[in-house]
């Protein structure tokens, strides 16, 4: 009892198994609760072995056979072991301690977020041929317009997407700019050439059914800020005589349809009644 710091929790009697397979020398397991499980030689009088645990121990117990062994601990663990019987040396005579085998081994430790080796674990595994590769997503690439509104380079936006010379894109820049209330500021600062660039577009999609009701006041607008602009430049009357004879053009159209709406308009009815 004097060779534990604490109370002792609980005594076992075992007779250890010799190297033959039978019993040999009896001794006496003690265990306490300040961790250690201590075997006694009785006959000697003097303590064998000593085993630490990381928890409180309360309880100890031997198999009939003298090769297995288990301790209870105070949080629910039980830690259990077979002795092992070891084979004689070649250079040595000395036979394995008795309990050997029943050393525990240390725990594995747990790799924890402020340890480096946590973020770089399962870099190095590769996939065996039953696995499942999940592959990354490809990051879909940004065009060039795109990554311009992402850094709310607006002028520069519209001038690249005026160059690409796609009216569905165009268009989708034009309502983004509309959206962050930045396309009447970005047209007052393109320099000539852009603005030929817009007007020419403008030209070209101005009377489409799809884009018509929009740019139809867009040209207008445009037409009212840079006013000064067009005059000064014979480039820019140019654009602004074409857009006039589309516009012409586009109302005798109207007209040819609105006489051939009145003619069909009253034989529509006669045929109703």
């Amino acid at each position: 009892m004097e060779s534990h710091n604490k109370t002792v929790t609980s005594l076992s009697l075992a007779r250890v198994a010799n190297e033959d397979g039978g019993h040999g020398e009896s001794r006496i397991l003690s265990v306490s609760i300040d961790g250690y499980l201590k075997v006694f030689d009785y006959a000697k009088l003097k303590i064998t072995h000593t085993v630490r645990y990381p928890s409180q121990l309360l309880s100890v117990g031997f198999s009939p056979s003298g090769m297995s062994w288990a301790v209870g601990t105070s949080n629910g663990v039980i830690y259990a072991g077979k002795k092992k019987m070891k084979e004689k040396s070649l250079d040595s005579n000395k036979v394995a301690a008795e309990f050997d085998g029943f050393v525990p081994e240390p725990e594995k430790r747990v790799l924890r977020p402020s340890n480096f080796r946590y973020f770089r674990r399962g870099q190095s595994e590769k996939p065996s041929m039953n696995d499942y590769v999940v592959k990354k997503p490809k990051r879909r690439k940004l065009s060039q317009c795109d990554m311009l509104l992402k850094k709310f380079r607006h002028r520069d936006a519209l001038v690249s997407v005026l160059n690409s010379k796609r009216s569905n894109s165009i268009m989708a820049v034009m309502k983004e700019l509309i959206a962050r209330k930045k396309l009447v500021k970005c047209i007052a600062n393109l320099d000539l050439q852009e603005l030929g660039m817009l007007f020419g577009f403008l030209h070209k999609n101005a009377t489409k059914p799809r884009y018509a009701r929009f740019l139809m006041g867009l040209t207008k607008s445009v037409l009212e800020m840079r006013t000064e602009d067009v005059l000064s430049t014979e480039e820019l009357r140019l654009h602004v005589q074409h857009l006039k004879s589309m516009v012409e053009e586009e109302l005798k159209i109207q007209h040819s349809l609105l006489e051939i709406q009145g003619m069909i308009s009253p034989l529509l009815v006669i045929a109703g009644r």
